[in-house]
């Protein structure tokens, strides 16, 4: 079964051209899921494949908008590569969690100068799941905080499409729930289900189960 393959792009940051890795699809294979909606694979661990780097100044980003960026933006940017690229990051097939968790921390850092909130928390909420399969709970931890403090802004300050406030709510509850916050998680589920209630999402399902665990808890 073909595992990688590595597509072209070019940096809008610094212009430069370069390949990365990538995932064949076949080759994504997802065994279960964990409360917080967490995929479990099964062979190669997809979280470490999902953000595209630019080897020269390191702009880091999810695919799906590494290209799509504005002036104001790049301009932004900019100053986070001057503090961040000369850092030695591993970027092939054979990289660490070390390295997969550079790219995490320098993605959110280069979201959050964009004022993409609700994707810097995304970043942190994959960096705390990369954690928690390298077993590395103190980290994790810290992945977790730092992505419910960045959902909460994004929640509060942007304009989030439905889906994403549905998200933005359910991350919420169940970061606290995992932080050991429990009336906090039960406020953010409420939440939930009072804006949302009627919603067939994802998010809905599991944050239904998720409150009644964390309501009914010793």
């Amino acid at each position: 079964m073909r595992t990688f393959w590595r597509k072209r792009y070019v940096c809008p940051v610094c212009k430069g051209e370069f390949e990365s890795v990538r995932l064949f699809s076949e080759a994504i294979r997802i065994r279960s899921r964990e409360s917080d909606l967490k995929p479990v694979y099964e062979g190669v661990n997809a979280l470490m494949f999902q953000l595209v780097s630019c080897p020269n100044c390191l702009y880091t980003s999810f695919e799906d908008d590494f290209e799509k960026l504005t002036a104001s933006e790049v301009e932004a940017v900019e100053k986070v590569s001057e503090r961040v690229k000369q850092i030695k990051i591993d970027l092939t097939e054979n990289k660490s969690v070390r390295d997969a968790a550079l790219q995490y921390n320098i993605a959110a850092g280069m979201y959050v100068a964009r004022r993409k909130l609700f994707r810097a928390a995304e970043c942190f909420l994959k960096l705390a799941w990369l954690y928690r399969d390298a077993d590395a709970s103190d980290e994790e931890r810290k992945a977790l905080e730092h992505a419910k403090e960045l959902f909460l802004k994004s929640y509060s300050e942007e304009d989030l499409t439905e889906e994403r406030q549905i998200a933005a709510l359910f991350y919420l509850g169940e970061t606290s729930k995992r932080l050991g916050e429990k009336k906090e998680a039960v406020r953010w589920f409420s939440e939930l289900f009072k804006r949302f209630g009627k919603s067939d999402s994802i998010y809905l399902k599991q944050a239904r189960q998720e409150w009644q665990e964390v309501s009914f808890a010793g």
